[in-house]
């Protein structure tokens, strides 16, 4: 590891700050819709790049796993033909580089654009959403503080 160390040593990488995290979740988010399989690869690679959480960035990207992959990439394909205005066909994604080569070829306009769309909406969505929880959980914890602090200060000073 020693090697590594240099190289992800960085605080940023690790650290647990709620603009580091949301930002390191959005890209894995996005990453997710690149229908080439190293979306993990890729999304070490931009986390280091762009100095984010590492682990938030990687659990962005397993938005598509071998259980969502094919209905995301329908959709995807479904919203680029609606951008685009042209009629869908039907067509089979397969895991290979055969399909990658022949099979894309006469959807791949489409295709790439629903999946850059769903991309951003969904890097969006998960920065407000998770941005949202985080500050929300923040003010619960400060509101609770608040309620709790004058009555346990006031039990303490009856003892």
């Amino acid at each position: 590891m020693r090697p590594f160390k240099l190289l992800l040593g960085n605080p940023a990488y690790w650290s647990l700050n709620r603009r580091n995290v949301t930002r390191a979740f959005a890209l894995g988010l996005f990453l997710s819709f690149v229908p080439l399989p190293i979306n993990t690869l890729l999304g070490v690679t931009m986390a280091l790049l762009m100095r984010v959480n590492i682990p938030a960035t990687l659990s962005g990207t397993l938005l598509t796993n071998p259980l969502t992959m094919l209905p995301l990439y329908y959709a995807a394909y479904w919203i680029g033909c609606t951008l685009l205005g042209i009629d869908t066909r039907p067509f089979a994604i397969e895991l290979s580089w055969e399909w990658l080569t022949t099979g894309l070829l006469p959807i791949w306009k489409p295709f790439l654009l629903g999946c850059l769309v769903m991309g951003l909406a969904s890097a969006a969505a998960g920065y407000l959403l998770l941005g949202g929880i985080w500050h929300l959980t923040l003010v619960l914890e400060y509101r609770k503080r608040k309620d709790d602090g004058p009555a346990k200060a006031s039990a303490a000073g009856k003892e």
